[in-house]
């Protein structure tokens, strides 16, 4: 198929460049891809990773409005929960902090995300932490969320869906805005933003600082984020440049453990049983019994990860001819670490020697480490764009590395004589990846404007190498050869407008994806991991009418060597990712928007799904004698892969006075239900239940006239979360083990939420 789509991909441009170029009469026609000059409307690189109106992929699009009213202060995923299948979650269990997404039943690393075409990936682990860009929502102009493979995009392979962010809009007037905010558990938030507009000689400027603090839901999961961004940009008559920052800092008390099934139904003699029994420390059960769904596993003082990142970019576009074309610099700086209490660990784990105290000889102590990740990822891109009557040529590639330092410290230990000296690392490894893309795409309409045809390639190089030594001591040596991808990315779509309202479109596409770090330095001797591949097709039927609008998605993603966990350790007890030859995701897509009145509008989302793994093995241990058990499964659901989910929402306008300087009152119920998931991909017992989750918006705008404009001057939001008090978990995992022929046990761990809350937000505007 690849080949096949290449060999059409290069001819279909001829095909319909061939024909005369005419402005068509009747009303489709006149849908012209573009037919005016370049007016610097989108930044470069941010079109050049998104689908345009009529591409053939599953997108939304929120802009500023919609992100305003969801912008509860809550981390970015939030703002995206009643996009169609995607789920949230979030570690403290009140959105601040730690949070995650799903899309399609995929997680952060199969998620391909971009702020202003930069990938935003972890270079390494493939994972999106929204916590290192706190507040990002409110310096955001609008976000895309493409679902499935998606248009050809720059970064981590997009095997689930790709998000891009765009911040480059920056305002020719002047003016700003003060926000402060509040809610439960401790919550508050500011920010500050303000724009200089528009000077004769062209240049603008805008920023942002914001802090947001909160003592999370779940006990001593607090967070203190901070960032701040700034924008500098310019234009002339045939071209612009913007460079931008966007720094965060946050640190956030670690709840990542979970709570196990336990604490949710059992009493106090079974949860005293259990944690005996799983080695928890007296106060650690003591809080599973008092705290319950609240309870956290840590209870050292100062178990907080650390971390701050600075993104800077720069981007130039210039008009020559007919070709608009781009060049973006970018430096990425992070840096930081977890900080752990460690209750007995040996020596020999932290390469120190044992000490000989009299007739006693010490090999364990208590001791405190932080583990640092210090890297740096920077690169360039290159864009091109020719834009005709019916037809756009863009041509992009970049380059990007990262260089990244892994390594840990002991800060401190009951034992004083074996503390190490202040620059003691215990483990000290390096990780180096380069990435390199480049990418056409064509899109070309028939004369009558009826059908649209968009192909494009894509070819993506990856060269990873890591050595040192990993934390549990082990040396890394991952060879470049050994590390080393090519990937070519074809994609093909079609575009019908039955009619001005209604359009039908049907794509393939095909990605591909590398392991990640741990894949690679976790893996016994000799273990190569595959690549995955992914076959995407989709096909979409849209009906867009002045008073409602609807959409039906029907995909089938059919992956090739996928790497799932299966419950196999490597020889020192970390846990691996396998390859399945074959699985697959299928399902259908529905939306529906009404305004019904100009007082009432209705918006409805719904995903039915089903998510299968041909056949996998998977390994449990018998921890009597570390012998393994290997069970065979065939046709299984993939994990956290929900075969129902569906939301609604009701807006109401109640106060809408004629006269636009009166205040207004918006009022909106938004409900979501996420059906049952299985924790891991065998089906069994380990489930995930079902819940329905219900918000309550109220949002009062008192408006002001000034020089004969009605402005928004001043915005007050109440957001009720979790309005009927459900009682549910988000997100959890799952492990099992034999010990001895006669004893098995399956450990659920879940991460609950917070029940009825409270946020509130006052905006002004100036």
């Amino acid at each position: 198929m690849r080949h096949t789509l290449f060999i059409f991909a290069c001819f279909l441009p001829a095909m319909f460049l061939g024909q005369e170029v005419k402005p068509a009469a009747d009303t489709l026609a006149q849908q012209a891809l573009d037919d005016r000059p370049f007016r610097f409307l989108d930044a470069a690189a941010v079109t050049a990773v998104r689908v345009a109106e009529r591409a053939p992929f599953a997108a939304e699009t929120p802009e500023a409005e919609e992100i305003a009213d969801r912008n509860t202060g809550q981390d970015l995923p939030y703002i995206l929960r009643y996009t169609p299948s995607v789920v949230v979650t979030s570690d403290a269990g009140a959105g601040v902090g730690y949070t995650g997404l799903r899309i399609r039943g995929t997680d952060a690393t199969r998620i391909n995300v971009t702020l202003n075409g930069i990938p935003v990936n972890d270079s390494e682990s493939q994972a999106v932490f929204w916590v290192n860009m706190p507040d990002l929502a409110s310096g955001t102009d609008d976000i895309q969320v493409q679902r499935g493979v998606g248009t050809s995009t720059l970064g981590a392979g997009a095997f689930g869906a790709t998000i891009s962010l765009n911040t480059l809009d920056v305002s020719d007037a002047a003016g700003g805005s003060m926000m402060v905010g509040g809610g439960s558990f401790g919550t508050f938030r500011t920010n500050l933003a303000w724009n200089t507009g528009r000077s004769a000689s062209g240049w603008a400027a805008e920023g942002r600082i914001s802090t947001v603090q909160s003592d999370g839901w779940v006990d001593r999961a607090a967070s203190d984020l901070s960032g701040f961004q700034l924008a500098l940009n310019r234009i002339w008559d045939s071209g612009k440049m913007t460079y931008t920052i966007l720094s965060g800092r946050e640190r956030t008390y670690q709840s990542w453990w979970g709570v196990p099934e336990v604490a949710l139904n059992g009493d106090a003699d079974a949860i005293q049983a259990w944690g005996e029994a799983n080695d928890y420390s007296q106060e650690q059960i003591d809080d599973l019994v008092e705290l319950g769904p609240r309870a956290n596993y840590y209870t050292y003082a100062d178990e907080v990860d650390n971390y701050g990142q600075d993104h800077q970019q720069l981007h130039l576009e210039q008009l020559v001819g007919n070709w608009r074309l781009s060049a973006t610099g970018h430096f990425t700086h992070g840096e930081g670490y977890f900080e752990q209490f460690r209750a007995d660990d040996d020596l020999a784990g932290y390469n120190l020697p044992e000490v000989v105290q009299g007739s006693d000889t010490v090999r364990s102590t208590d001791l405190v480490r932080r583990r640092w990740l210090d890297n740096d990822f920077y690169g360039v891109m290159l864009g091109a764009e020719r834009r005709w009557m019916r037809a756009r040529l863009t041509l992009g590639g970049a380059w990007n590395r990262y260089d990244g330092d892994h390594f840990g410290e002991v800060i401190w230990a009951r034992n004083a004589s074996v503390a190490p000296g202040p620059d003691y690392r215990y483990y000290d490894g390096t990780g180096i990846k380069t990435d390199h893309n480049a990418f056409a795409r064509f899109y070309q309409r028939t004369r009558d404007g009826r059908l649209q045809a968009q192909v494009e390639m894509q070819y993506r190089g990856v060269r990873y190498q890591a050595d040192g030594t990993d934390n549990d001591q082990q040396v890394i040596d991952v060879q470049r050869d050994s590390a080393t991808f090519d990937f070519l990315n074809p994609k093909l779509g079609l575009d019908y407008r039955i009619n001005d309202k209604e359009r039908l479109f049907f794509s393939v596409a095909v990605a591909h994806k590398e392991p990640g770090r741990n894949d690679f330095i976790d893996a016994p001797a000799g273990y190569a991991d595959r690549a995955e591949r992914l076959t995407d097709f989709e096909f979409g039927w849209r009906r867009n009418t002045e008073t409602y609008a609807w959409g039906l998605t029907a995909y089938h993603m059919r992956y090739k060597d996928q790497l799932i966990p299966t419950g196999a350790l490597n020889d020192v007890g970390a846990a691996l990712r396998q390859n399945v030859p074959k699985s697959s995701r299928t399902g259908v897509e529905m939306e529906f928007g009404w305004e019904v009145s100009d007082a009432f509008e209705v918006g409805a989302q719904a995903t039915l799904s089903s998510s299968r793994i041909e056949t996998f093995n998977e390994v449990i241990y018998d921890y009597l004698d570390y012998s393994i058990v290997e069970v065979e499964h065939q046709n299984t659901e993939i994990a956290f892969s929900p075969r129902v989910l569906w939301g609604g929402q009701l807006l109401w306008h109640a106060v809408r006075p004629a006269d636009q300087t009166r205040p207004k009152l918006d009022l909106e119920w938004a409900t979501q239900h996420v059906g049952d998931q299985f924790m891991d991909n065998t089906g069994k017992a380990a489930v995930l239940p079902a819940y329905t989750v219900s918000q309550l918006r109220a949002s009062l705008h008192l408006p002001t006239a000034k020089d004969g404009k009605v402005l928004d001057r001043t915005r007050l939001d109440v957001w009720v979360e979790n309005a009927l008090d459900a009682e549910y978990s988000a997100n959890g995992y799952t492990y099992s083990y034999f010990y001895g022929p006669d004893f098995y046990t399956i450990e659920n761990f879940y991460y609950p939420q917070a029940g009825r809350h409270f946020n509130v937000a006052l905006t002004y505007k100036f």
